[in-house]
């Protein structure tokens, strides 16, 4: 069994994009100074105090986006669409929509944001790569395009490079949280493609025939050309966070396995299928790599534990992937990890010993068996506007020193009654 490093204390629950802090453009703040503001304008004082009671009603109401489309409502009256004060709130109109779940009608607020943005301070000026990033990660939530995304990622980084802060942490930080975010909604995971070849056996093709030959790929590589900028450059920024090179590399290591799964899936026969012991060398690369940031980390335990805690999670991921269960145990059961406040106990299910989840059925098509590969589909389901479905399955978690299984992918648990 191959040696792991752990350390032996319970870790803020996480998701793994909590390795690096993500960019937030937080809530809107100072709203009476704004108000203060704008009602020196051109404005009624009717519409003021229409506005006031509107924003208050909503405020009151728990509605924060509808409280600040009144006030951005009044600001575009008062000082026009184009307005530094307008496109700020804009901006924050946008990213609340996204809080609410409304996540088409966000990337159409903070696109139109962009735009006012460009008018106000210039193409990189004011809240450029704030809102470059934020677009970013609106599309991410509904559209399966990996290219709409990646334009505005790409852009948010042009912003960063115009203003001199390319060899800088923030810089660094938001490559490794674009690949968070590539890595978060399986939008990485290929395709099949299909294609006859004519294999001949003899120059003149006497015995030439047709053959259908299947390719599975993937878009990894989209993912890990930020990963490899960001290795590059922590290199020349470990005088400002000796431990930069050690976080990034649980980051580069969660993409690798990632990967190393989803080529695992592929089946025999297919181009781009990994024999096992490809798929055990690549892991075993990978966790080489995850026990040296974990030694690194352990410098300063109570500064990076939710690095280690990540790691230690990528680690459990790959004992997963090898289905080793004996491992997978010992590492709830020494309190490595412990997901007990990430999931809701409806979605929490024993394991049996040969893997099986012991659940009831459900009103929807999952493996019920944890160890069982997620096979990529050549025909994925898709909702009626023609975006990618996610399909629900197990994972495991560690639940109070407990290895369970938690269902993920699926908005809500619907149980079919056993009669």
């Amino acid at each position: 069994m191959k040696r792991h490093k752990t350390v032996s204390s319970v870790f803020p629950t996480n998701r793994f994009s909590t390795i690096v802090a993500g960019i937030s453009i937080g809530l809107f703040c100072l709203l009476a100074s704004t108000i203060t503001q704008v009602s020196q304008a051109d404005v009624s004082k009717a519409d003021e105090v229409e506005m006031m009671s509107s924003y208050d009603a909503a405020m009151a109401d728990g509605d924060q986006a509808a409280a600040i489309k009144y006030l951005l409502d009044y600001t575009e009256k008062a000082y026009g669409e184009n307005a530094p004060e307008t496109v700020n709130l804009m901006h924050r109109y946008g990213h609340l929509l996204y809080e609410d779940g409304e996540h088409r009608k966000a990337t159409d607020v903070l696109k139109e944001a962009l735009e006012r943005s460009t008018v106000a301070h210039g193409k990189s000026g004011g809240e450029a790569f704030e809102i470059n990033m934020n677009i970013g990660y609106a599309y991410s939530q509904w559209s399966p395009s990996l290219s709409r995304r990646m334009k505005y990622f790409d852009r948010a980084l042009e912003i960063l490079r115009a203003r001199g802060e390319h060899e800088t942490v923030e810089y660094v930080t938001t490559l490794i949280n674009i690949v968070v975010n590539l890595m978060d909604d399986g939008g990485l995971k290929g395709e099949y493609s299909s294609s006859i070849a004519d294999n001949s056996n003899s120059i003149d093709g006497d015995d030439a025939f047709l053959e259908l030959e299947h390719e599975y790929r993937n878009y990894f590589n989209k993912a890990e050309k930020y990963v490899l900028e960001a290795v590059e450059l922590s290199k020349r920024l470990e005088n400002l966070d000796e431990y930069i090179s050690a976080k990034i590399a649980i980051a580069q290591a969660k993409l690798q396995v990632m990967e190393t799964a989803d080529l695992a899936a592929v089946p025999l026969g297919v181009s781009g299928y990994i024999s096992g012991g490809t798929r055990r060398d690549r892991n075993d690369r990978e966790e080489d790599r995850l026990i040296a940031a974990i030694d690194k980390l352990s410098e300063d335990i109570d500064t990076n534990q939710i690095f280690i805690a990540a790691a230690n999670k990528v680690i459990m991921e790959i004992a997963w992937l090898e289905k080793d269960r004996g491992r997978m145990d010992a590492m709830c059961t020494d309190g490595t990890l412990n997901s007990a406040s990430d999931y809701s106990p409806d979605r929490l299910y024993a394991i049996a010993e040969d893997g099986s989840v012991l659940a009831p059925n459900f009103g929807f098509r999952i493996s019920t068996n944890i160890f069982k590969p997620l096979r990529s589909s050549d025909d994925p389901p898709k909702d009626k506007d023609g975006n990618l479905v996610k399909k629900p399955y197990f994972i495991p978690v560690c639940i109070d020193g407990r290895l369970m299984a938690a269902l993920i992918n699926a908005p809500t648990v619907t149980i079919e009654e056993i009669l």
